[in-house]
């Protein structure tokens, strides 16, 4: 877990439904490490959903680097480590646009609730691993077999959350002093 992220001490359970929207991934084709990135670095600057999906594209275009705070070995420092603060980082283009498709559909489900999307923020993002699924042996000759190809999902699991208009202009004021110092 990167170090500036915040536990959630809030069970989705207690949270005001008619505030909150889910989506959900599952048996995504890509990996879950790279997944796991892209949800910590979405969660660690607790974005709006608008945020997130313009971060993802510039993911795609290569502008900008997910920040590989876990699952990091052998991955190269990038460019623009100020923002993150941490030099690490890859490209993961697959993950990203799957990603981005599941936000699109958070954000949708988020509008047909009555959200005011300009104020729902990423409340909770989260990846885990999905199934295994297993196909018949890999053929190579006459009688001659490599073994099981085995491929794995990801599941992936968004939470919007609308601001209150207190929480809304405490977060903002918090970014302002932020960026001023």
């Amino acid at each position: 877990m990167p170090k500036n992220r915040e536990g959630y001490t809030v069970l989705i359970s207690e949270l005001p439904r008619e505030r909150i929207a889910i989506a959900r991934g599952r048996d995504l084709p890509i990996k879950w490490k790279h997944a796991v990135n892209i949800c910590d670095a979405i969660t660690s600057k607790r974005m709006f959903i608008d945020e997130a999906v313009e971060f993802l594209e510039k993911i795609i275009n290569h502008e900008e680097y997910v920040p590989f705070y876990k699952h990091r070995r052998h991955y190269a420092h990038r460019r623009g480590s100020d923002k993150w603060k941490w030099p690490q980082g890859g490209y993961p283009e697959r993950a990203a646009r799957h990603i981005l498709k599941l936000l699109r559909t958070a954000k949708a489900n988020a509008e047909q609730a009555g959200l005011d999307t300009s104020r729902t923020i990423i409340f909770v993002m989260s990846a885990h691993k999905g199934r295994i699924l297993r196909r018949r042996p890999d053929r190579i000759g006459p009688g001659l077999f490599r073994g099981w190809r085995i491929r794995r999902g990801c599941n992936i699991e968004v939470i919007l959350y609308q601001l209150t208009d207190e929480e809304y202009e405490k977060l903002m004021e918090a970014r302002r002093k932020k960026e001023t110092s």
